[in-house]
């Protein structure tokens, strides 16, 4: 299989799992995952960070019109909200958003907001999503990502997920998983650079930060995978992963690049790797979940799985391979 980017949307959504006379659906988990459904404080976007410029993306709205984050960017900030009908803080954060556009979209702030329900959208799935913009009045563009391609382009961990951006689309404030301090942190953030002060001082809430170097050979292997250079990538990754041995996502990135490739030993042991750095890292528990129950290692793949979602950080994957 030929492997076309990092977060591919041909990657692997089993229904359920049926193995040893024993029933155990991936369906279940994702009910419980829902239930469970918590965010810490550490968790931003596992692509991208404050500081970076946010990718452009282009999206359809329920009428089929398309519009790009370029195009509706705000004069001064734009949030982007990434959330689900499913997941229970998503309302939430709509409706402050709304509060939030009313009061200052004329002074320039933009709100887009983001569906990232599911990897295919049914027509009940776009009702669902219709009935919920309706039912809480939202009067900024919410757009459909059919494919999920922006929602792995900005690497999002957590649903509901906020991007903030300047004008230039510089990442300037994160927030996931809609925490009820760190949202009033957010919201004061806006307020403060759209009226012109100082913002309260913020907590900085960030995990592991690499140096420059090693960020810029991680980069080298993402931007490769984007021109389907297989083997370059995995050079890059692979030297940013000896530059920094405890930056974890390269071995996550090499993880996911081995899975493509049919190469199962290797993403193994790359997922092990990230574990032996951060054992309660949830992407690699989840990945490695979905590797091992694949490869029939059932009890094996579904002790991880169950880890993954009752872990702090909550990853929408777990969910949407059950689609």
């Amino acid at each position: 299989m030929k492997f076309l980017r990092e977060h591919s949307k041909l990657r692997p959504r089993p229904a359920a799992v049926f193995l040893s006379g024993k029933r155990f659906t991936l369906v279940m988990v994702c009910f419980l995952s829902c239930l469970i459904f918590q965010v810490s404080a550490g968790a931003n976007l596992e692509e991208l960070d404050v500081g970076v410029k946010a990718p452009d993306f282009s999206l359809e709205d329920f009428n089929g019109q398309s519009s790009s984050l370029a195009d509706l960017r705000g004069e001064k900030l734009t949030m982007v909200i990434f959330w689900a009908t499913w997941s229970r803080n998503s309302g939430k954060a709509l409706a402050k958003a709304q509060k939030l556009y009313t009061d200052y979209k004329e002074k320039g702030l933009t709100v887009i907001a983001v569906n990232a329900d599911r990897q295919q959208l049914t027509a009940d799935n776009i009702t669902a999503v219709s009935s919920m913009v309706q039912k809480l009045g939202l009067e900024y563009p919410v757009l459909l990502d059919k494919g999920l391609s922006v929602f792995y382009d900005y690497g999002v961990i957590a649903l509901p997920s906020i991007v903030i951006m300047d004008s230039d689309r510089t990442i300037r404030y994160i927030l996931s998983g809609y925490p009820i301090v760190g949202s009033k942190e957010m919201i004061d953030f806006i307020v403060a650079k759209i009226e012109g002060r100082a913002p309260t001082e913020i907590v900085q809430r960030k995990g592991y930060q690499p140096g420059k170097e090693t960020l810029r050979f991680y980069n080298m292997g993402k931007n490769a995978l984007k021109s389907n250079d297989a083997a370059t990538a995995e050079k890059w990754f692979k030297r940013a992963a000896e530059a920094d041995p405890k930056f974890v996502q390269p071995h996550i990135s090499l993880g996911r690049f081995y899975t493509e490739q049919n190469q199962v030993s290797k993403a193994q042991e790359q997922f092990d790797l990230a574990l032996q750095k951060e054992p309660e890292n949830v992407v690699a528990l989840c990945e490695l979940g979905m590797t091992l129950v694949k490869e029939d290692k059932f009890e094996e793949g579904k002790a991880l799985m169950q880890k993954a979602i009752t872990a702090e950080d909550y990853y929408p994957p777990c969910f949407f391979w059950q689609s």
